[in-house]
């Protein structure tokens, strides 16, 4: 009995591994930086890791939307040629309406769609790599579901509030607009990562308990920021190793953080990774943007979304 709930507990966390070494090690292998979609780790810890599913959602909805946001992405950089800073204001606008009527909670689309603009990607290689991961994901999740590693849950479609979610999406975009607004000129485009937008998304929902305690997330994706530009610091960049290593080391360490602080918050995973491919020249200051980005969202989402949502 006591070896099954080991294997219960570990299993979810190999399987988190093994998807960020097979992504990592194809991206290396092909020369193809597109293939690396941090957005999985978040997946994963809220799919597979995470003891009750983080969203309301299914696998079919999840793919689909991860797929269509990926390849909206790409369209984005390819034909609207307004700048980085505006693509990723009309990325995040488009994502937040294709969130309000997915009929889910799966706010991890929108990162799917503003990662590509953020690293100015044309390559159909990410969506195609995003399909591909997602699909592995499911799997996984069905596999420990056919075991008894999982316990099977029921999809409810999110009912729709029109009123109310229109309000929300605007007020997202706004703030989304005023933070990079301010962060771009300053070369902190890091404050609005795609995680940090999944994130100011999934806190600025009513009833969301995380946003209450707002000190242990910032802290936690900070910390996480942290491991993964030093993993790529010292074990990629100094001393010449593949960036599948670092990527699995600062996964693991990352893994560990969740563990001991109980905080299964997905898009931490993303945080981590997604140092593993921003500029070498933006690693030093990556943290402070994440530390900065995270810490603004997490006040917006007290100031301008608890009153007005428990007014409704």
């Amino acid at each position: 009995m006591k070896n099954r709930k080991t294997l219960k507990t570990v299993l979810p966390y190999i399987s988190t591994l093994i998807l960020v070494a097979c992504m990592t090690v194809s991206a290396e292998i092909l020369n193809e930086k597109e293939i690396i979609f941090p957005e999985i780790t978040a997946l994963a810890i809220g799919y597979l890791v995470a003891e009750k599913r983080s969203w309301k959602v299914n696998g079919r909805r999840m793919l689909g939307l991860i797929s269509l946001c990926a390849v909206f992405g790409v369209l984005i950089v390819r034909y609207i040629h307004f700048g980085i800073y505006p693509q990723i204001i009309i990325a995040f606008a488009i994502s937040q309406i294709v969130f309000m009527f997915s009929k889910t909670t799966f706010a991890p689309s929108i990162s799917a769609i503003v990662l590509p603009v953020m690293m100015q990607t044309t390559s159909f290689v990410y969506p195609l790599a995003a399909f591909l991961l997602t699909v592995a994901v499911i799997l996984f999740r069905k596999i420990f579901e056919s075991t008894g590693i999982k316990e099977k849950e029921p999809y409810e479609p999110v009912t729709l509030n029109f009123r109310a979610d229109i309000i929300d999406t605007v007020i997202r975009i706004i703030c989304v607009a005023a933070i990079g607004y301010i962060a771009f000129p300053l070369d902190f485009r890091f404050a609005v990562a795609p995680p940090l937008l999944v994130v100011f998304t999934e806190f600025s929902r009513p009833n969301n308990k995380a946003r209450l305690k707002p000190i242990k997330p910032v802290l936690v994706l900070t910390a996480c920021a942290f491991v993964g530009v030093l993993a790529r610091y010292i074990i990629n960049i100094q001393c010449g190793l593949p960036l599948t290593i670092a990527a699995l080391t600062a996964t693991a360490i990352m893994l560990m953080i969740l563990y001991f602080a109980k905080v299964y918050m997905p898009p931490v995973g993303a945080i981590t990774i997604l140092s593993m491919i921003i500029p070498q020249a933006s690693l030093l200051t990556y943290p402070l943007q994440i530390f900065a980005g995270s810490a603004v969202i997490v006040i917006l989402s007290r100031l301008l979304f608890m009153r007005r949502q428990k007014s409704l």
